[in-house]
């Protein structure tokens, strides 16, 4: 029975996992709009705010339907941890076609175009100035495939830090 649940946690944890996977997916695609928009970045900031509760929710959904509402925090934090890698696999190949097949080249564009037009602004003092164009010329450096890595690896690396603080509100223990 115990081996049961623990092969489910992982299977669940996948499936939540597609489910916030779609959430992540929906939060680049505000920020790619918000780029030209400030209702779709709006809509960014809430939808980053709002992820760390969209996954404390998916994992309270999978308390009470798997797991008879008991859940250690162990057990929180390994499904957690799972789901969010799931998604941030999910993500990545999101925006691996993104940046193959549909950018062109827009979002370095228009990011270098943003830091060119700071780089510009007289109120800028000369050392930031200095600043903002060395890290255009690096931007400028990065391929679309350094972009998505990056992107990725950040998620890999918070995960465990954001999970961790989620699974202790999402724990239960039923004592009898």
């Amino acid at each position: 029975m115990e081996q049961e649940k623990e092969k489910s946690i992982g299977e669940r944890a996948m499936f939540y996992g597609t489910i916030f996977g779609g959430v992540m997916i929906a939060t680049n695609i505000f920020y790619l709009l918000g780029l030209e928009s400030q209702a779709f970045s709006l809509l960014f900031i809430i939808f980053i705010l709002s992820s760390p509760i969209i996954a404390g929710n998916l994992a309270v959904g999978y308390r009470k339907k798997e797991r008879d509402d008991k859940i250690s925090f162990a057990q929180a934090w390994t499904f957690l941890i799972i789901m969010y890698m799931c998604a941030a696999i999910l993500t990545a190949i999101a925006q691996f076609i993104y940046f193959t097949f549909l950018d062109n080249g827009y979002f370095m564009g228009t990011v270098l175009q943003q830091f060119d037009t700071l780089v510009h602004m007289e109120q800028i003092d000369a050392i930031l100035r200095n600043e903002l164009a060395k890290t255009a010329e690096l931007l400028r450096s990065l391929s679309n495939r350094d972009i998505i890595l990056q992107i990725f690896t950040t998620n890999i690396i918070i995960s465990p830090i954001i999970t961790f603080f989620i699974a202790i509100f999402v724990r239960k223990n039923v004592s009898q």
